[in-house]
């Protein structure tokens, strides 16, 4: 186990499926100096467009497994049905080479990771409501209707965590631009004090 003192701010940034979390986050990276989205492993297939190593590490089933047994998960869950982790050797080579390092896992995940590495800052970006979650998981048409209702159910178990964030950020509809800065200024402040982490 390292210690990594100084360099990176782990920011954690959980959100229910079709809070915004993707977009909010791709606009914070262009927005903070040096910060960088840590690749989560998966072991679902990747859609068009994603590249092994740059939107997730994309494992076999076995292969997770694998890796889960020899230790080289921080932290890992089963999410819809896929196996979704982060790399404790992964995790930390980033913290050394960034000044800010944003993780996407789900309240579960944040969960171990702050039990583990409890200097991490935490972040929940809130939909305006369940209904508003409804029409974008809609109008996004990338899932069946019984998986949007799966993803609906667990939104709602989701956003109850939102409690034991330390900041919670609504993303109101068409106000992406406030939200991201908001987040930003969290950033920012926090950033200034030095952490130390376990890895």
């Amino acid at each position: 186990m390292t210690a990594i003192d100084g360099k990176g701010l782990l920011v954690i940034v959980s959100a229910p499926s079709g809070a915004g979390k993707d977009t909010v986050i791709d606009r914070l990276i262009r927005e903070v100096d040096d910060a960088v989205v840590y690749v989560t492993a998966t072991s679902r297939r990747p859609r068009p467009g994603e590249v092994h190593g740059t939107h997730y590490y994309f494992y076999s089933p076995e292969k997770f497994r694998e890796e889960i047994e020899e230790g080289n998960f921080l932290e890992w869950s089963m999410v819809h049905g896929e196996f979704k982790g982060v790399r404790r050797d992964v995790l930390a080579d980033t913290l050394r080479d960034h000044r800010v390092v944003i993780v996407k896992p789900d309240p579960q995940g944040m969960r171990k990771i702050k039990a583990k590495l409890p200097e991490a800052l935490t972040v929940f970006i809130m939909p305006p409501s369940v209904d508003a979650l409804r029409r974008r998981l809609d109008n996004r048409g990338t899932e069946t209707p019984e998986q949007r209702e799966v993803r609906l159910r667990n939104a709602e178990i989701e956003m109850a965590a939102a409690p034991e964030y330390d900041y919670v950020v609504v993303n109101e509809d068409g106000r992406i631009d406030e939200t991201v800065r908001e987040i930003a200024a969290i950033i920012r402040k926090e950033a200034a004090r030095p952490r130390r982490y376990d890895l």
